[in-house]
């Protein structure tokens, strides 16, 4: 049977999909791209905020219209289950969290004359991501209960990888030729504290497999990351590559958002990495429109931005979401002022990052080639610069020798725009 895929939400989302595809691999599905094609399709949903909600509820309503059987799987199903039953006819299985240990049952209950076989297993998926990409999923839930976000209730408490999963798997991505390598978790710092490790140990494993090009450490707490964490971008083939969501820097609004930390500790981690780590690359989230947010809080986010300045910087409007304390608080932001506050922060980014951008002209990055784009006659790859979910901005490399998917290259940047950069190949480090 073929089975087309819909992907939505976080790369966290996207590890939970590709498990479930290499489960309906072995039971004989095959991908395809084209709804048309498909006998079923699946459909892995976000329900974080607003708008990713909206996003997962137009693509049920857009894959309906190829009257294919269709399951909703991810965050989505799991929040709202019992509503979308009722209010959305057009789905004929849904798939939420708790039931992807059963999921052969599930399937059995909509393919009522197909036999499914085995479970869902951790080290095994069929990858979505392009060739040489993958991401590592070191663990699930949260234990911090943010007062404005849903993700404890939604994939509840934190929970790590075994470390013996990570080390298989990590072993079977490099011989599978992955080379770009990122590690990512709803708290990627606080890996290992329920199990009696820490993210030390499972980066000082990845270092034993050299053959990963880059290796990207995505949502550090900035509480939990440690002097021995930031020496081992030093010491280690950790990517100098600094993500470190830290959603507000007043001290008010962190308080109110149940944010561990001050703007001093943020401030003092930023300034010790930079002072400690060659060439990094610091990438951040805010979040304006707070409940109880004031004009000062925003001069203090925008001046610390403005004084700080982010290579990478991404702004969220806050929304309510049900069940958080948040939700509640009385002194809620009204819409148009969010969105003015939102406008002022990326106003001052896009500044920022063409700043940056320029200062980057005439210095040369290791790259590693992923692609060739014929209508522009460029390649694309993977540096240290951006992360590798597109949100960053987009690299262009030329060559005048033709290269292959999978060649490491050192670029140096010739022309530089708001967020994306344009560089050429000064020399071939492998083919």
């Amino acid at each position: 049977m073929n089975i087309g895929v819909v992907s939505l939400g976080c790369a966290k989302n996207q590890v939970d999909l590709e498990e479930i595809l290499f489960y309906l691999k072995i039971n004989g599905f095959e991908v395809v791209s084209d709804p048309y094609l498909a006998d079923c399709i699946i459909i892995n949903t976000c329900g974080f905020i607003d708008s990713a909600k909206k996003e997962s509820i137009d693509a049920i309503l857009d894959m309906a219209k190829f009257d294919k059987p269709i399951i909703v799987s991810g965050c989505l199903a799991t929040r709202y289950l019992d509503e979308l039953k009722k209010e959305m006819p057009e789905v004929s299985l849904f798939l939420p969290l708790e039931d992807y240990s059963k999921i052969g049952e599930k399937l059995e209950e909509l393919f009522k004359d197909k036999k499914f076989v085995g479970k869902i297993d951790p080290t095994k998926r069929l990858f979505i991501s392009p060739k040489l990409e993958a991401y590592l999923r070191i663990s699930d839930g949260c234990n911090n209960f943010c007062s404005f976000c849903a993700i404890p209730h939604i994939r509840g408490r934190f929970k790590s990888v075994p470390f013996d999963t990570l080390k298989k798997e990590i072993e079977d991505l490099d011989e599978n030729g992955v080379r770009s390598l990122t590690v990512i978790s709803q708290d990627t710092s606080m890996y290992g504290k329920d199990i009696n490790l820490t993210l030390v140990d499972l980066v000082k494993e990845i270092a034993k497999h050299p053959n990963f090009d880059f290796v990207k450490l995505m949502y550090l707490y900035p509480d939990e990351v440690t002097d021995e964490l930031i020496s081992l971008f030093k010491d280690s083939n950790l990517t100098p590559y600094f993500d470190l969501p830290v959603q507000h820097f007043s001290d008010h609004v962190l308080r109110r958002m149940a944010r561990r930390g001050s703007r001093a500790d943020i401030k003092n981690l930023i300034n010790k990495f930079r002072n400690e780590v060659k060439d990094p690359i610091l990438r951040t989230t805010v979040m304006v429109g707070f409940p109880g947010e004031t004009d000062e809080d925003i001069d203090i986010l925008l001046s610390d931005i403005q004084e700080i300045g982010f290579d990478h910087l991404g702004c969220f409007i806050y929304s309510p979401e049900e069940n958080t304390p948040a939700a509640n608080f009385k002194d809620q932001i009204d819409e148009k002022v969010k969105i003015e506050r939102y406008k002022k922060v990326m106003k001052l980014q896009k500044k920022i990052s063409l700043r940056k951008n320029k200062e980057r002209i005439g210095k040369e990055y290791k790259c590693l080639i992923t692609g060739y784009d014929k209508n522009t006659f460029s390649y694309t790859g993977i540096s240290n610069i951006f992360a590798t979910d597109d949100i960053d901005g987009s690299l262009q490399i030329f060559s005048k020798e033709e290269l292959n998917v999978g060649s490491l290259v050192t670029i140096k940047i010739v022309n530089a725009f708001y967020y994306d950069l344009q560089a050429e190949v000064v020399n071939i480090l492998r083919k």
